[in-house]
């Protein structure tokens, strides 16, 4: 999941981690049995940044709280995989900006983790006859894409499709920088995405990006320390009143609180997994439908030597629009050889549903036509996500989707309390949604409005 890009030219196979993997702790709510009827001050739902952040600052104001999580890990959209003492992350991977993002204070200045810098500048981009771009090639299609996303985000419109905006015919090249640079970032078609703004909505810290070598579950244990956390409790009604709110999980377990803070992804709650009692104001309900979920999923191959050429970023600009259109180099990450595949939008969504075997064998075709004199080994370890078939996800992050009003707006109407309710999350945060820091900021933001 990377930032979306700032265009300035011209301008599975691994399942769930067991909840001890991952630091689920279930503390006191573990002995309680399913059914039973649990009261505390404040309810937290999801386990991702969002809700630990929000259930630490209530804790630190006295409050008593419980964290419910539906899956038997914590983190959410944070999912770390730990290969022979490397982490993999195959959620959530970087840090987007590290200039004034409290993530990257905490995690340097509390926790000591060391940050290694990332950049999408060193690539080497493949065409359907095999030719490599020349600098020339790729600063024209760029400086293309910057004008495009110009005139977009000028005169483009909230309910305007940003394909309307663009020309009839693209070349190839075009074809290309819009699927690796807009669909990727997004994680959604171009005929999805508002033509206000094509790169996603909301700022961006400068500093440049950079990942955990440690693991991002590093930062998850370390919001999750101290807090009372159930897991395996999916909820399925939040029952809201003058009195407070009560809670109902898959399991039969009812938790009533005089506050709530649902973090829960956009996704789950566009498919209406959670049932609210009233339902959520009009406005609300029109904000999670006008918000997109995008969709953009991994594949991690680590290889017993190294067959490909240069470092950094392989953009596969092959005869199949979309399909494995980057790699990313982990040798330095994980040292060891290993790329990491990525496909978003509806390619994401048709290979979600191939088997483990058919969708290597995709990738290492792709692979192959990059490299055609390459003797591309079998694959040692490779893990996948599928985001979209997740239940408690339903996608990777939000985007401004084609619809009657801006998303910042959407974004604002989301975190606005209601009664003793408030929603918190990636999607809620206008300032910075699609981030880690995004969900954290607004974890954080939730519970001061809970407190106020």
């Amino acid at each position: 999941m990377r930032r979306r890009r700032v265009v300035q030219q011209g301008l599975g196979m691994a399942a769930a981690l067991a909840s001890a993997a991952f630091g689920c702790r279930q503390d006191r709510s573990a002995a309680l049995p399913a059914g039973d009827v649990v009261s505390t001050d404040g309810l937290v739902i999801g386990a991702g940044l969002a809700g630990l952040a929000c259930a630490q600052r209530l804790r630190a104001a006295g409050r008593r709280v419980l964290v419910l999580e539906a899956r038997q890990r914590l983190g959410g959209r944070i999912w770390t995989e730990h290969r022979q003492g490397r982490a993999i992350e195959l959620g959530a991977s970087w840090l987007h900006g590290i200039d004034n993002n409290p993530l990257h204070r905490l995690m340097t200045r509390e926790l000591g983790l060391s940050l290694l810098a990332s950049s999408d500048r060193n690539r080497l981009t493949i065409d359907p006859a095999g030719r490599r771009w020349t600098p020339a090639r790729t600063s024209q299609a760029e400086a293309w894409l910057a004008s495009q996303v110009q005139r977009a985000e000028q005169q483009g419109s909230p309910d305007q499709a940003l394909s309307r905006w663009l020309p009839a015919r693209l070349s190839p090249d075009q074809r290309f920088t819009l699927i690796a640079d807009v669909v990727h970032e997004l994680g959604a078609e171009l005929e999805a995405i508002a033509a206000d703004a094509p790169l996603g909505d909301g700022q961006v810290l400068l500093g440049g990006d950079a990942l955990v070598p440690a693991g991002l579950d590093q930062l998850v244990r370390h919001l999750a320390q101290g807090l009372e956390i159930r897991c395996a409790e999916p909820v399925r009604q939040i029952q809201h009143g003058p009195q407070g709110v009560q809670v109902i999980t898959a399991t039969g377990l009812i938790c009533r609180a005089r506050q709530l803070c649902c973090t829960v992804p956009l996704g789950v709650l566009k498919a209406g997994a959670i049932t609210f009692d009233p339902p959520l104001p009009l406005a609300k309900q029109r904000a999670i439908a006008g918000l997109g979920m995008g969709l953009l999923d991994k594949i991690v191959l680590t290889f017993p030597r190294r067959f490909w050429e240069g470092e950094g970023w392989i953009r596969n600009d092959g005869p199949v629009p979309g399909l494995w259109s980057e790699w990313l180099d982990l040798t330095p990450l994980l040292d060891r050889p290993a790329l990491m595949g990525f496909n978003a939008a509806d390619t994401a969504r048709r290979l979600a549903r191939q088997p483990d075997a058919a969708l290597v064998a995709s990738a290492i075709e792709q692979l192959q036509r990059c490299f055609p004199q390459a003797e591309i080994p079998v694959p040692s370890d490779v893990l996948r996500s599928s985001w979209g078939e997740d239940p408690y996800a339903m996608g990777s992050y939000s985007f401004p989707a084609v619809g009657f009003a801006e998303a910042a707006g959407l974004r604002q109407e989301l975190a606005r309390p209601w009664g003793s309710l408030v929603l918190a999350g990636e999607a809620a945060s206008a300032a910075f949604p699609a981030t880690l820091h995004g969900a954290y900021v607004s974890g954080r933001q939730a519970a001061e409005s809970l407190l106020g």
